[in-house]
């Protein structure tokens, strides 16, 4: 699990904050750097979990991604709307399988705060505010009493909102390098509760402190036709619940993806 990560997102963070212009270039190369338009995602990656309701073990293992995200680039601000999808059987822990599911749907606007430079390349900078809804389902591979079986699934949900941020750095006309960070500060946390344990309340108010969801990317964008680009990625998350049974899970992906721009 990577959970050396979390200092990685909070440094793109705070890149995000320098920058002495104002994000200004021609409309053309302003959409390309955004990526302006539809676009779908895949990937793979490896996911690691520890869920204290189930287990105090960690059950790792390989983790597919599918994603789709649609952005529009305005004159003054950007906004992107991207819902994930994962699936896998094949998480372990020697010889116990578990089965997950999660979605995601996330919605961001994004503004201009700056522009720096990397090397004598420029590199535009954009912040804004996002939010997310999170589900995370699990089901092991078990079976026994009607105790074990109650413990057998785990749920898991976030509605949260946060900071986002973006940075293009275009090397030529047709490529450019980008990266971006999230991190949410303030969510309504849902998990599952076992009834006959507990009458804990399932669902939460929880701050960045026991609530975290935080994620950081690094791509390379490359313009294949005038309406058309293609992207390599690689993508760090992390997911920390800790109000109710612990529960963290830590993944990279590399991914590729292909955009309709328009």
């Amino acid at each position: 699990m990577t959970m050396m990560s979390n200092k990685y997102i909070i440094l793109l963070l705070c890149l995000s904050l320098f920058g002495t212009h104002v994000f200004a270039q021609d409309s053309t190369n302003s959409q390309f750097a955004f990526g302006d338009g539809i676009t779908l995602h895949g990937g793979l990656g490896y996911f690691a979990v520890r869920d204290e309701f189930i287990s105090n073990e960690k059950y790792s293992g390989s983790l597919p991604l599918f994603a789709a995200s649609w952005s529009r680039l305005h004159d003054t601000y950007g906004y992107r709307l991207t819902c994930v999808y994962q699936f896998t059987q094949s998480l372990k822990n020697n010889n116990v399988s578990a089965e997950i599911n999660q979605f995601s749907l996330g919605f961001d606007f994004l503004y201009p705060v700056g522009e720096t430079s990397l090397f004598t390349k420029k590199v535009f900078i954009l912040l804004g505010p996002s939010s997310e809804l999170f589900i995370h389902f699990r089901r092991q591979n078990i079976a026994g009493s009607i105790e074990s079986t109650l413990n057998a699934y785990s749920f898991a949900l976030m509605i949260s909102g946060g900071l986002r941020s973006e940075a293009y750095c275009l090397i030529n006309s047709d490529l450019q390098l980008q990266s971006s960070a999230s991190l949410s500060i303030l969510s309504f946390g849902g998990r599952m509760v076992n009834p006959t344990k507990s009458d804990e309340s399932f669902i939460k108010l929880l701050s960045v402190w026991n609530g975290l969801r935080a994620s950081a990317e690094l791509g390379v964008r490359y313009r294949i036709t005038s309406s058309m680009t293609g992207t390599l990625g690689y993508r760090l998350e992390i997911t920390r619940l800790s109000a109710w049974d612990n529960f963290l899970t830590g993944a990279d992906f590399f991914s590729i993806a292909i955009s309709y721009n328009l």
